[in-house]
């Protein structure tokens, strides 16, 4: 049984759609499994390719990283995979692939860059491995291969594809996913193609969203890069897995390894408590999009993480002592009379 309620379990849950079984591959992998479900952020690449090339042995697929990439729903990536569904075009995607990477593995890094009408995306790993890395370099840049072709075509194909990994026996998959420019055993794992997809349109959504969004992942994230602070923290947790609904303390607690009740009493040291601190991300975030976009509000009841924008509603009067419409047009009136 799947605890869905952990951080990776949609990594475990992918697997078995690609025909894993998931009670052989914890009993195989106890260890691995155990810490990429409570904190896959943390995985090394030693064992990603550990874990990956378990799940090509057991679902008989020798191309099981590239059937990954059909598998993977890019919501289940957290707040990771919402801004990656927000970017109105592919070059701010990509973009913000690169720089919100680490929120979602630490153990590797994305590149964008670009010269004489070539850009070129780069995957490259913090740590050697002694493991194959062929699943993991196929699955991650086939991802964003089907981010692009959200806005190019279901056919569309890099130029050029690089891998550092030997060629397998076949090329036929690919093929279809990479293009016929293919090279193996080289020095990093790298798609290209024309600066034009960068401009592509992927996404019609309100580009303010997104603004707010990465506003306040950035905030967040300076200040734990400058002082690890339990509260803040607790906030990027929260922030994190607002859009998958995980937002209750145990899950939180789950998150930074730590019981609920440690979780509470640390908290409550700092005279704060689990629930103003979850009031807090709501309330941050949705003030900022109703003041600053045309956003329905329904929209921004889904992206605080809330299924109903009637539970939305109620707590946000519970925070503001108004209606979020109410202090929509409240803002309005103050930026009408500047």
């Amino acid at each position: 049984m799947i605890d869905n309620k952990q951080p990776g379990a949609w990594l475990l849950e992918t697997f078995v759609r690609g025909g894993v079984d998931a009670q052989k591959l914890t009993q195989r992998l106890p260890e691995e499994i155990n810490q990429m479900t409570s904190s896959p952020e943390t995985l090394t690449p030693e064992m990603v390719n550990t874990i990956l090339l378990e799940c090509a042995l057991l679902s008989g697929d020798s191309n099981f990283g590239l059937r990954m990439v059909e598998l993977t729903h890019t919501p289940d990536l957290g707040i990771y995979g919402y801004l990656l569904l927000n970017a109105p075009t592919v070059g701010r995607a990509l973009e913000i692939a690169c720089r919100y990477y680490p929120t979602f593995y630490l153990g590797a890094e994305l590149n964008l860059s670009s010269a004489k009408g070539t850009a070129s995306l780069a995957y490259r790993v913090n740590t050697p491995t002694t493991v194959p890395a062929r699943h993991d370099n196929e699955w991650s840049l086939g991802f964003f291969v089907h981010i692009i072709r959200r806005g190019a075509s279901a056919d569309w194909a890099p130029a050029r594809s690089t891998f550092t990994h030997a060629a397998p026996d076949e090329l036929q998959e690919q093929h279809q996913v990479f293009g016929p420019n293919l090279h193996f055993g080289h020095a990093i794992n790298s798609i290209e193609f024309s600066t034009d997809v960068l401009r592509y349109r992927i996404n019609e959504a309100d580009p303010g969203l997104l603004s707010v969004l990465t506003q306040h992942a950035d905030n967040l994230l300076a200040r734990i890069t400058k002082e690890e602070n339990l509260a803040d923290n607790v906030r990027l947790l929260i922030f994190k897995s607002l859009d998958s609904g995980s937002t209750n303390a145990a899950d939180i607690a789950r998150g930074l390894n730590i019981s609920v009740s440690t979780l509470k009493r640390r908290l409550k040291q700092e005279d704060l408590s689990y629930r103003r601190l979850r009031d807090s991300v709501v309330e941050e975030i949705a003030k900022t999009a109703l003041k600053e976009t045309r956003v329905p509000v329904t929209e921004i009841a889904f992206r605080a993480g809330y299924a109903e924008v009637s539970a939305f509603d109620r707590a946000f009067v519970r925070i503001t002592g108004m209606t979020p419409l109410q202090y929509r047009a409240r803002e309005a009136r103050k930026a009408k009379s500047k």
